[in-house]
């Protein structure tokens, strides 16, 4: 029988096959469907959209479900409610927690720690200029299947912006391609939030001009000019733009 369980460590790599290829990264309190257990590993599916892996079993616990979520780069978890103290981990910019226990200025956390409440905000909040969450990540280098501010590629900086937002939306480009907000026509212009798409890329528009991706040349999350990213990506050999899409849900 499924069993729904939670990720308990700040990521989670989700593999292919056990100890093979990494496919994307799930955050602490992300929901996954545990459908078999083998030595040590779990094999299952993301509860928001059904992608499905491996991930060690040591990454994942039973508790309930998250309270609040990480909105800073990052959140240390003390064992003691005193910032004076030495963290035993930290959990990356968004990650969910589930809180059991206030302790003034302190959150308790489900599987033990303690987390500053400066550092942690509701779940129920929504960041509708999602274009401002992929700002947060520039810098973060370059991660084939990442999905966190340790590492991120261009579908997973582009889930994190439709996260923040509450936008339902698959874990990969083509995926996204298809299924992510409605055709910009030819004649269209560009618009900040906007999505463009090439053969297993893709990026968001900054500006009228200006594209946010994290990119393979760049090794990193970067802006580039629009025009720049379609000469270059055609002249190594990446083809055309595929795609314009434009996602409804955005509050500038």
């Amino acid at each position: 029988m499924a069993d729904l369980r939670r990720i308990a460590s700040p990521v989670a790599n989700l593999l292919d096959i056990p100890n093979g290829r990494l496919e994307r990264q799930l955050l602490s309190g992300e929901g996954f469907v545990v459908s078999n257990e083998t030595d040590g590993w779990a094999k299952g599916t993301r509860s928001s959209d059904g992608y499905a892996g491996y991930i060690q079993m040591k990454h994942l616990a039973g508790w309930a479900d998250p309270t609040v979520r990480v909105r800073d780069m990052g959140a240390h978890v003390y064992e003691r409610p005193d910032i004076k103290t030495i963290p035993s981990h930290h959990f990356p910019f968004q990650a969910e927690l589930t809180v059991v226990d206030e302790a003034g200025d302190f959150a308790e956390l489900a599987g033990g720690g303690f987390v500053h409440q400066g550092q942690i905000e509701s779940i129920a909040i929504v960041e509708s200029d999602f274009v401002r969450t992929a700002e947060r990540y520039l810098g973060v280098p370059y991660l084939w299947g990442g999905n966190s501010q340790y590492g991120i590629d261009c579908s997973g900086l582009v889930s994190a912006a439709m996260r923040s937002a509450k936008i339902a939306h698959p874990a990969d480009s083509g995926a996204q391609e298809k299924s992510l907000g409605v055709i910009i026509p030819e004649h269209g212009g560009l618009q900040r939030g906007d999505l463009i798409f090439w053969k297993g890329h893709v990026g968001l528009m900054w500006d009228e001009t200006r594209l946010l991706h994290a990119n393979g040349y760049h090794m990193k999350v970067a802006f580039e000019p629009l025009s720049d990213a379609i000469d270059r990506i055609l002249a190594t050999g990446g083809g055309n733009v595929t795609a314009r899409r434009r996602v409804a849900y955005l509050d500038i």
